[in-house]
């Protein structure tokens, strides 16, 4: 299990340090919990928000992240700019593993791009549900 985290994490780590962000002057953080600005509900199609229509349903919380049939807690967070970086203990379809995430949020904060998919998946913010 530690192979499957540390080349997940290896390529994060070296995505952060790439050529092009190189004239970034903003340096990695580490943060207690996942920033506000991440939080919220995300989805491919905005009208399936709120919906169990299609898997790619992402919801982010201050301290934890959940996809379509798997949760868990952060165990941490690392954020650069508009990058964010989590691992997380995921509980789903059976089994409890260590994730790596890699997401990338708009300028305008409307849409998460995860950077380690392929082709990169792009998730638009959700309305906040008023219950």
């Amino acid at each position: 299990m530690t192979e499957q985290l540390v080349y997940p994490l290896l390529l994060i780590l070296a995505s952060l340090n790439s050529p092009a962000q190189a004239q970034a002057p903003v340096q990695a953080q580490t943060q207690q919990q996942i920033p506000r600005a991440y939080q919220g509900e995300w989805n491919m199609r905005v009208k399936d928000c709120g919906t169990s229509r299609n898997d790619s349903t992402l919801r982010l919380s201050k301290d934890s992240i959940s996809y379509f049939e798997s949760t868990g807690p952060v165990k941490t967070a690392v954020t650069r700019g508009k990058e964010l970086v989590l691992v997380a203990e995921l509980q789903g379809e059976g089994e409890t593993r260590l994730h790596a995430a890699h997401f990338q949020l708009s300028r305008n904060g409307r849409k998460l791009t995860d950077v380690m998919s392929t082709p990169p998946l792009v998730r638009h913010r959700c309305p906040e549900r008023r219950d």
